[in-house]
């Protein structure tokens, strides 16, 4: 019969058995007295990890693999450990980016904390792999500095970083990356107008025809040469220069018009931060059925699992454009010649 230890005296000869609960043999030690369990059944950690991470709550994993909720965490848990660093895993095996990114911020409740946390990540536009990750109390100037400068660490300098209008995000991109260009995403520049101008509410009906005009001027399908874009700018401008709110949008966008016109001679530059919006998405779908984190600690590892998972899984549903990205993954675009990439889900 094989001896099992003692987990607090550490001895075998005094360790006999106590009973059974289902498959969990129940032990007894004579020498300290402690009562504790084993469970001799293999378990497939690396499935639980899966099922975790692909949004199974810790009660349905612990009907499915019929365990504990306090043994399908402990599981979950140790798996996580397991898994390197994503940043570290990308100085390691990760070189081949290309010159385009999408930055964006997504929070997330903890229930140790009194305010969410924010997930700091972005994605290589054409490889659709994701460098770098760090999660913060809030979007700030600092967060953002201290994420770029994780992409200084891996020799990565973007060309175009393609992002929402949050100060915060640019100006840390400006200091990290003198030379980059920063493109302001057009939907979301456009939701701000429509949000000034109240266009979907009676109060704002009145401005239905000038928004259809800007969204045609700042449309992702339609971009315009310098000649072009002045010219449509300065129609709405006559004949809306009686409207001092039409006129200060107006004003406002010949502000951002570097902003907005960064992706000029950059080959299939994006003017929307759409794809990363799309991970968001999907992340909160999975962020739905957890709920919350009770610890930072436990956050930052599952997010890390997460985006480790999504790095190493071939996508299936590209389009378009990226009909060669079809059954790769992004760590298969971006790993370093001759590197061999191991097995970890």
């Amino acid at each position: 019969m094989k001896k099992y230890k003692c987990p607090r005296c550490l001895v075998t000869d005094k360790v006999i058995r106590y009973g059974y609960r289902k498959k969990v043999i129940r032990l007894f030690c004579n020498r300290c007295h402690h009562l504790f369990s084993i469970n001799p059944c293999f378990t497939n950690g690396k499935a639980f990890l899966n099922d975790h991470l692909d949004g199974l709550s810790f009660r349905k994993l612990a009907v499915k693999y019929h365990v504990s909720k306090s043994q399908a965490w402990d599981i979950c848990h140790a798996e996580l450990k397991k898994l390197p660093n994503n940043n570290q895993f990308t100085y390691q095996y990760c070189e081949r980016f290309s010159k385009i990114f999408l930055f964006d911020g997504k929070y997330f409740p903890i229930a140790s904390e009194k305010h969410d946390w924010v997930l700091l990540w972005g994605i290589d536009y054409f490889r659709h792999d994701i460098p770098v990750f760090t999660i913060a109390p809030a979007e700030t100037y600092q967060t953002w500095g201290r994420y770029f400068s994780f992409f200084r660490i891996l020799n990565l300098h973007p060309k175009l970083l393609v992002c929402d209008d949050h100060i915060g995000l640019k100006m840390a991109a400006r200091y990290c990356f003198p030379g980059a260009r920063v493109q302001t995403c057009f939907n979301h520049f456009k939701e701000n107008i429509r949000r000034d101008l109240h266009v979907r509410s009676e109060e704002g009906k009145q401005y239905k025809g000038f928004m259809t005009r800007m969204e045609s001027i700042l449309s992702s399908s339609n971009k315009l040469s310098d000649e072009t874009f002045n010219h449509w700018m300065f129609t709405l401008y006559r004949d809306y220069c009686k409207d001092p709110l039409c006129v200060s949008i107006l004003t406002n966008t010949e502000k951002y018009k570097k902003e907005l016109l960064a992706y000029r001679n950059i080959p299939q530059a994006p003017v929307t931060t759409n794809m990363i919006e799309g991970l968001n998405g999907h992340l909160e779908g999975r962020l739905h059925s957890l709920r919350s984190f009770q610890t930072i600690q436990h956050a930052r590892l599952w997010m890390n699992g997460y985006i480790l998972k999504r790095r190493l899984t071939p996508f299936t549903d590209c389009e378009r454009k990226f009909k060669y990205m079809k059954g790769k993954t992004g760590v298969s675009q971006t790993r370093k010649q001759g590197i061999v990439i191991p097995s970890y889900f």
